[in-house]
């Protein structure tokens, strides 16, 4: 703060050494005063001129009143009286002083408090370690700082942030440095005492502990006081260290001793830091365990649905791609804002949206072609039988046929023109065989030989969407973080339409955000652009894009999104790409 006093001129106090002094005759000319003033003042009035509402007295950090009848006397947190029958310069400096030290312990105490607000909100490792150091910093006064964690097995000391306000932080950090007990760190670490030094190049020899001037000489650099404090849990537990260097006065240009003032600050504000870097590695080591056991169902239904091996993975990759070159165009940025929770919830929607496929059934889930395996082989046989048995019966042929081509009808493929004539033939003979009538397809068999699309009946279709629905109920029996809630309504809306002819709920657009649309168009992509499986060809992306732009054009998927997903589609899969060889690397 600028020091700015305005005096009245009936003091006859023309000058306050240190300060800056604005003398004002009448309170016409106060108020001109203040009008152009920007910086923080102390106030002096009359208490004839005196008002608690006038802006003089409302925008001031401290008003003093003058009168003739009372001492000195605080009326409210910035308002005093004292008597103008003993203000002199000097007691008029002793006052501004005064305050001013007081203003300044003001803000140091409210500084500390909103450095334990931050600590508390701050969930980013690295943003935490950077605020412990600047908070610190900013309430001794200190050039420079190093934050320095242990190891869980106290072996190890890592040398995790640092800051000086001379140089680029990047130049002198590293990542480890040896538990040396001689260190000044070291020391701190091991004993849990407090060091502070006013000159590091003066520490007596006898002293347990030692100065590393190499920093200094690489970087050119001059360290004198330094103040190294352990970080101790509540429960006493140290879990690293701050250390802070070159403590600056303005008044001053070199460095000064840090105070027992700054000590208590130290001790304090670093106890609640260690709480935060051990809250901060319980979320970590939450978050991981959360991360394991999304893999682990991503690798259960893997293992129950191996065609689709690393569908979830690719779709998650999508999802997020898409998500953040969205939120870089003006037309979405006020739609949705791409956060850690937004990419956080994307993510771990898109890594479990098909998490329900474990509630249906085996059979259905691996069915890869028109027929299951055990009806073909008991087709076979029974196809078999009635070709020996009715051997002479004019539509014998038919049944021949079938049998030689059953393994072909049975491709997930549309039927020619002759194969929908053969079936058609097929489904209407009965034979009658030693007096017993044998159909030669089964209502099942018939059902499944004429399935137009896929591998599936109209039944199992809805037996197989289902698991949309299940996907839903187990994903929302989690108790997730709130931060996360809507990863089971996100997570099951990948197969609604914005037309409202989706499933399982029938959402229309109005129900639907950002991140369930993009869901919805990558999910189709991968799954049409995705590695040969049994039941269909890998389909090149400008043939799957026409498909997707099908629906895009019947007013089911969104149109804006489409096209920013065809127009950036090359580099979002060059991203795709290194995510996932990274999630493989990675473990």
């Amino acid at each position: 703060m600028k020091d700015v006093v305005i005096i009245p001129s009936y003091l006859k106090i023309n000058a306050v050494p240190g300060n800056e002094v604005l003398i004002y005759d009448t309170y016409e000319e106060l108020q001109k005063i203040i009008k152009q003033m920007e910086d923080q003042y102390i106030l002096f009035i009359y208490e004839r001129d005196y008002d608690p509402e006038i802006e003089a007295v409302k925008k001031s950090s401290f008003t003093v009143i003058i009168c003739f009848d009372d001492d000195f006397e605080q009326i409210s947190n910035s308002i005093f009286k004292i008597n103008g029958e003993k203000v002199t310069s000097f007691s008029i400096l002793s006052i501004v002083t005064l305050l001013k030290l007081n203003l300044d312990y003001y803000n140091r105490i409210i500084d500390n408090l909103q450095i334990g607000i931050s600590l508390t909100v701050e969930k980013d490792p690295a943003k935490l370690y950077g605020s412990i150091l600047t908070f610190l910093r900013k309430a001794t006064g200190a050039q420079a700082g190093t934050l320095y964690l242990m190891s869980e097995d106290k072996q190890k000391i890592f040398f995790v942030s640092s800051q000086n306000s001379l140089f680029d932080k990047k130049l002198i950090e590293k990542k480890e440095v040896p538990f040396n007990r001689e260190s000044l760190v070291g020391y701190v670490c091991h004993t849990g005492k407090v060091l502070n030094i006013h000159d590091a190049y003066h520490i007596p020899k006898n002293a347990k502990y030692h100065f590393n001037d190499a920093i200094d000489k690489k970087m050119n650099y001059r360290t004198v006081s330094i103040i190294t404090v352990p970080m101790k849990t509540a429960a006493g537990d140290i879990v690293g260290a701050v250390q802070l260097i070159n403590k600056k006065k303005e008044t001053k240009p070199d460095p000064v001793p840090f105070g027992k003032f700054d000590e208590m600050v130290l001790k304090s504000l670093s106890t609640l830091a260690a709480v935060s870097v051990e809250n901060n590695n319980l979320l970590v080591e939450t978050e991981t365990l959360l991360n394991n056991m999304i893999v682990s169902s991503v690798k259960a239904i893997e293992q129950r649905d191996p065609a689709t091996k690393g569908h979830s993975l690719r779709v998650a990759a999508y999802t997020v791609a898409l998500l953040k070159r969205l939120s870089k165009i003006d037309d979405f940025k006020g739609r949705f804002t791409f956060d850690r929770s937004t990419k956080r919830t994307a993510e771990i929607a898109a890594l479990l949206h098909d998490f329900g496929k474990v509630g249906v059934r085996e059979k259905i889930l691996m069915k890869q072609s028109r027929l299951y395996p055990e009806t073909v082989e008991a087709m076979k046989w029974r196809l078999k039988y009635i070709f020996v048995a009715a051997k002479d019966s004019k539509d014998i042929d038919i049944v021949a046929q079938l049998l030689e081509k059953i393994d072909e009808l049975n491709v997930p493929r549309p039927h020619s023109d002759e194969e929908k004539d053969l079936i058609g033939k097929a489904e209407k003979l009965v034979f009658n065989i030693n007096g017993e009538e044998v159909p030669l397809l089964l209502e099942e068999e018939r059902k499944h030989l004429n399935i137009a699309r896929g591998t599936l009946d109209p039944q199992e279709r809805v037996d197989m969407e289902r698991h949309v629905e299940y996907s839903y109920e187990l994903l929302s029996s989690m108790d997730w973080p709130y931060e996360l809630r809507n990863v089971p309504k996100i997570a099951s809306s990948h197969h609604e339409k914005l037309d409202g002819s989706g499933y399982p709920c029938g959402k229309d657009a109005s129900k639907l955000g950002i991140t369930e649309r993009v869901m919805m168009i990558v999910d189709i992509y991968d799954a049409l652009t995705a590695k040969d499986r049994p039941y269909k060809k890998a389909m090149p992306a400008q043939k799957a894009l026409s498909i997707i732009e099908f629906d895009v054009k019947a007013g089911k998927l969104d149109k804006e999104i489409y096209d920013i997903f065809v127009e950036k589609r090359e580099e979002i899969e060059r991203e795709v790409k290194r995510t996932i060889a990274k999630k493989q690397f990675d473990g």
